[in-house]
């Protein structure tokens, strides 16, 4: 999934009308640095576009965008969610 088809669903997360583009930087920061935190974390390429690595970008973005001022933390479901995505599949 490209950043922009992500963007979207980030807006569609937050609640953002498609047609306001006024957050449209502030988001594209965010999702820039949720997508590096998740590759940092060990979450491969291939499963970086996985259904479930969209919904984590998203719910990470979601965190970020209603951090306080000086604290960034990730919810406990983002952290559960990314757990799961950095496992490597079972070799048979």
């Amino acid at each position: 999934m490209t950043n922009e088809e992500l963007l979207i669903e980030c807006k569609i997360g937050l609640s953002i009308s498609l047609q306001d583009s006024a957050q449209d930087g502030i988001l594209n920061q965010k999702l820039l640095a949720v997508k590096s935190y998740m590759k940092n974390a060990g979450v491969s390429e291939e499963k970086m576009n996985d259904d479930l690595a969209v919904g984590v970008i998203v719910m990470g973005v979601t965190d970020l965008w209603q951090m306080e001022s000086g604290v960034v933390r990730f919810s406990p479901a983002f952290n559960t969610l990314l757990t799961q995505l950095t496992y490597d599949e079972v070799e048979e």
